[in-house]
């Protein structure tokens, strides 16, 4: 890929990470900046925002604090919506810390899962994992859950008893004649 090309999908893929003022040409990165800072003042921002820390227990979602201070991160944005206008479960609560982390660390990250999808799976198999996240009941902190599947995902053992109960279970699901 040309040096031209990624730049033009670097700026593609962080316009998903910007809020939709960010996107209008006329307006420049500051005004932007400043009338979503605004947004954020509104009083239907502060009532959804204090729904989101009581549904998460006052408690960073990432790190399991109680004792930093709290802010509600936006973990997609929606081009033309307003903070207040997202769906809670587009919502959650991080400490101060983890929200930095998480803001200056996903692009990057989320380039690195997608270079490792391309290098192993064909389309429908991204479209299954897909699927199969998108599904998926996390049974503890998001940070145990990936940790524990990481760990899992490297040891051939692992998956190779995974990949026999799936053909085991197969077996038992195909019709008896």
């Amino acid at each position: 890929m040309e040096p031209k090309d990624v730049n033009a999908l670097r700026e593609a893929v962080m316009q998903i990470y910007r809020p939709s003022d960010f996107r209008d040409p006329n307006i420049s990165r500051s005004e932007g900046r400043k009338s979503y800072l605004e947004k954020l003042k509104d009083p239907r921002w502060q009532k959804k925002r204090l729904k989101i820390f009581e549904r998460d227990e006052w408690s960073c979602q990432n790190c399991a604090s109680e004792e930093k201070t709290l802010c509600v991160h936006h973990r997609y944005y929606l081009q033309g919506s307003d903070p207040w206008e997202y769906p809670d479960e587009a919502l959650v609560t991080l400490c101060e810390e983890c929200h930095k982390e998480e803001t200056e660390n996903r692009p990057t990250e989320e380039q690195s899962l997608l270079r490792a999808l391309r290098v192993n799976f064909y389309a429908a198999d991204i479209q299954q994992l897909a699927q199969a996240f998108s599904n998926m009941p996390l049974l503890h902190l998001p940070m145990v859950v990936a940790s524990v599947y990481a760990w899992a995902l490297k040891r051939r053992e692992i998956q190779s008893e995974l990949i026999n109960k799936y053909f085991e279970y197969l077996e038992r699901k195909k019709p008896r004649n």
